[in-house]
């Protein structure tokens, strides 16, 4: 795979101005087995530690105040067919089909990660990359996401106890996620752990991450 670093005009313009110490950031690409590329924001000049991976309709700019709290090198990815990743949005993304341009982008930005963080549509691609390649894929922090009620989900559900290593569950109190679909994660997974936290804001999840790495 070939890794391209572009210069974006002025994309990170509204980051260095809000800062009396600019980050160091920078957009990257990388083509994929697949066809077209993925792209991610890469933070801080050293190898990423932490992978972060959005929700449906969202992109790697979403992680920027948690970015601008955390300070650990990070690559946030585009999802394909999201921000700057190459291919069409669909109407209703098969993370299953995304998670391999995943695993190629992150052992190309973070090959040494440490910690993957991700919330909807980006944990349930997070969970199928796991699953698929345990070696490619370090500890998950699911961000008030868990597989959903879809068949295509039903292998999720099966290998969560085989995880290489066991994920973290953060749930927010008046989340989405309900108290039978924590139990039933917790059953399927004993090892795992679950937080339970007033808010999953910036401020929360850098807590959580620099827990988590210690």
């Amino acid at each position: 795979m070939t890794v391209q670093a572009r210069a974006v005009e002025n994309e990170f313009a509204d980051l260095l101005a809000s800062s009396e110490r600019p980050p160091a950031v920078i957009r990257r690409w990388v083509n994929v087995t697949a066809g077209g590329h993925v792209s991610a924001v890469v933070w801080g000049t050293a190898a990423p530690e932490i992978v972060l991976l959005h929700d449906e309709g969202a992109d790697a700019r979403t992680f920027d105040p948690l970015l601008s709290t955390v300070d650990r090198p990070a690559a946030a990815l585009d999802l394909p067919g999201h921000g700057r990743s190459s291919g069409t949005p669909a109407e209703h993304p098969d993370p299953g089909r995304l998670a391999r341009p995943v695993v190629e982008a992150i052992g190309s930005f973070a090959p040494r990660h440490r910690l993957v963080l991700a919330r909807g549509l980006g944990a349930r691609v997070a969970l199928f990359a796991a699953t698929r390649n345990p070696g490619a894929i370090a500890r998950l922090v699911l961000v008030d996401s868990l597989p959903g009620p879809a068949p295509q989900d039903g292998p999720l559900w099966e290998r969560l106890a085989a995880l290489r290593h066991p994920p973290l569950l953060v749930r927010s109190r008046g989340g989405a996620l309900t108290d039978a679909e924590v139990a039933r994660f917790t059953q399927a997974s004993p090892q795992a752990s679950v937080s339970t936290v007033d808010d999953t804001g910036p401020a929360t999840l850098a807590g959580i991450i620099d827990t988590a790495l210690h």
